[in-house]
C-alpha cells in the first residue's frame, strides 16, 4: 500500500513548562496505537446491475484492533462545513505533523465537527474552564468545529484504542482531553506539562489520509502549581491551545515568537506561524 494511506502512529507534542528551562523539544513517534492497515480489498466481478448499492462496491480498508481486522469506519453525513474556512492572512514558522506527498498538511474533516470527550479525574478546578477556551480559540483560528461530546471514563494511556465501539460506537473514538502526571503516564515526566496527537488514518477506501482519534493529555500537578501564580491562567490555557494544535496537525518550530515553539515564554497567544498553520489544516479536502 502506498505510504500516503498508511496510518502513522499519534505522535504525542510535548509542552514545557512555562519559565523552566529544558523541557523536551522532541515529538515522540514510536507510540504504538493499535492501528495497522492490515488489507485494502477491492470487489469485482459483479455486472452494473441496477439493484445493486454501488456502496458495497467501494473498495475497503482494514485496521487492526485488538488483533482483529475492522473496516474503517464510513464517516457520518455531511451538510457541508459545520464552519466558514479561515483566509490565511499571516505569514510565519509553522509545520505540519503529518503531510502528504505534496507537502499539504494532513487534518481532520473539515465537513464535519471534530468531537471531543473530557476526562475529568485529576482535573484542577479551572480545568474545564481552560479547555473550553482553548477549544474555542483553535477552532475560531482553524475553521473546524470541535464539538463536546460529553464526559468519559477513558484512562490515558501511551497506546490508544482508536475505534472503541464499547465506549463510543462505531466510528472513530473522539478526541481525548484527560488530566494526568508522570506516575500513570512517563510521556509527562520531567518538564513536560502535556503532551498531544492525532492519528493519521486512511478514508474508507484506502485512499487519501485525514486526522482522526486525538487526544491530550495534561498534567494535573503541573497546571494546578501553574494556575496558583498571578500570571497562570493565561499562562496554562496557552499549554491547552499548544496541545489541541498538535491535535489538530501542528508540529513544533523553532520560531520562540510562536506558540508552537516546544518551551513555553512569555507567548500567551497564537503567533503569526501558527494562524497560518491551522488556517491551512483547516482547509483540507473533505472525506466523501
Amino acid at each position: 500500500m502506498d505510504d500516503d494511506v498508511t496510518p502513522a502512529a499519534q505522535p504525542p507534542g510535548r509542552r514545557g513548562r512555562p519559565g523552566r528551562p529544558g523541557a523536551g523539544s522532541r515529538a515522540l513517534l514510536g507510540a504504538a496505537l493499535g492501528l495497522a492497515v492490515v488489507a485494502a480489498v477491492a470487489v469485482t466481478g459483479l455486472a452494473a446491475r441496477g439493484d445493486v448499492d454501488l456502496d458495497w462496491l467501494r473498495p475497503r480498508a482494514y485496521v487492526e484492533v485488538a488483533g482483529e481486522a475492522v473496516a474503517i469506519p464510513d464517516p457520518p453525513p455531511s451538510s457541508g462545513r459545520p464552519l466558514p474556512p479561515v483566509p490565511v492572512t499571516t505569514q510565519g514558522a509553522h509545520a505540519f505533523l503529518h503531510t502528504t506527498p505534496d507537502g499539504g498538511p494532513v487534518g481532520y474533516d473539515p465537513c464535519r465537527p471534530v468531537p471531543y470527550v473530557l476526562r475529568t479525574e485529576g482535573m484542577p478546578p479551572e480545568g474545564e474552564r481552560l479547555v473550553t477556551e482553548a477549544v474555542a480559540v483553535v477552532s475560531a483560528a482553524s475553521g473546524l468545529l470541535l464539538e463536546y461530546r460529553g464526559t468519559t471514563d477513558e484512562e490515558p494511556a501511551v497506546e490508544r484504542v482508536l475505534i472503541q465501539p464499547e465506549r463510543y460506537g462505531d466510528g472513530w473514538a473522539p478526541v481525548l482531553v484527560a488530566w494526568s502526571d508522570e506516575s500513570v503516564l512517563p510521556e509527562l515526566a520531567g518538564e513536560v506539562a502535556g503532551v498531544g496527537g492525532s492519528a493519521a488514518v486512511p478514508g474508507p477506501d484506502g485512499r487519501g489520509r485525514w486526522l482522526a482519534a486525538g487526544r491530550v493529555v495534561l498534567d494535573a500537578v503541573d497546571v494546578a502549581a501553574m494556575l496558583e501564580r498571578e500570571d497562570g491562567y493565561a499562562q496554562a490555557r496557552a499549554i491547552v491551545v499548544h496541545e489541541l494544535a498538535h491535535v489538530l496537525g501542528l508540529d513544533h518550530v523553532d520560531d520562540p515568537g510562536e506558540l508552537m515553539h516546544p518551551v513555553n515564554s512569555t507567548r500567551t497567544d497564537l503567533g503569526p506561524g501558527d494562524l497560518q498553520g491551522l488556517a491551512l489544516v483547516g482547509q483540507v479536502a473533505c472525506v466523501e
